[in-house]
C-alpha cells in the first residue's frame, strides 16, 4: 500500500510551507487514516505506537480547518489539547509552533509548576490553541480565566494514561 504525501492530504499553503520546511513528505499509516477522517469532521479515537505521527495526525487537520474559517468567538480558545504530563505538553506545543510558523496563530501552555499569574496573562492574549495538563487547567476553569465558548476542537492526548493517573475528575470538569 502506497501512503499519500502530505501535499495530497493538506491543502493550506501556509501549512504546506511548514511541512516542507520540516521535511515531511509521506504520511505515516496513522496519519493517512486519521487526517482525511478528521478533515471530514469525524470524531476519532486513535491508538498507535509512540513515534507513529499521532501528534501531526491530530494537529494538521485541526489547523487546516481553523485556518480556513474565522473563529466563532475571537476571544475564545479554538483548540484545547489535554495531556497527562508537562513534558508531553511541551512537545506538542513545539510541534504546533513549527506547523504554525507561517501563520499568525498562537499556542499557549497551561501546566502545573508554573505561576498562575503568568498563565492568566497568557490566556488573556487569546491563544487559538491551548495545550495543558488537567490539574492546572481545571484550576483555571474554576478561576474563570479560560474562555472556551468558541471551542472547535478538543483533543485528549494519551487519554488512557490520564485515566490511569487518576485525572478523570479534572478531565470531566474541563470538558
Amino acid at each position: 500500500m502506497t501512503l499519500p504525501g502530505f501535499h495530497d492530504l493538506i491543502s493550506d499553503s501556509q501549512l504546506r510551507k511548514a511541512i516542507d520546511l520540516l521535511g515531511y513528505e509521506q504520511a505515516t499509516p496513522v496519519q493517512a487514516k486519521a487526517i482525511p477522517a478528521a478533515l471530514a469532521g469525524k470524531n476519532l479515537i486513535v491508538s498507535s505506537k509512540t513515534g507513529s505521527g499521532k501528534t501531526a495526525a491530530f494537529l494538521l487537520p485541526a489547523l487546516q480547518a481553523m485556518l480556513a474559517k474565522a473563529p466563532v468567538n475571537p476571544s475564545s480558545t479554538r483548540m484545547l489539547i489535554l495531556t497527562p504530563t508537562r513534558e508531553l505538553a511541551r512537545q506538542i506545543v513545539k510541534n504546533a509552533e513549527q506547523l504554525l510558523k507561517f501563520t499568525g496563530m498562537k499556542v499557549g501552555t497551561i501546566c502545573g509548576g508554573e505561576e498562575l499569574k503568568y498563565q492568566k496573562a497568557m490566556l488573556r492574549k487569546n491563544p487559538e490553541i491551548v495545550v495543558g495538563t488537567p490539574g492546572r487547567l481545571a484550576e483555571h476553569v474554576m478561576l474563570k480565566s479560560t474562555e472556551f465558548s468558541g471551542l472547535e476542537f478538543l483533543v485528549l492526548d494519551e487519554a488512557d494514561r490520564m485515566l490511569d493517573m487518576g485525572l478523570s475528575e479534572d478531565v470531566l470538569k474541563i470538558t
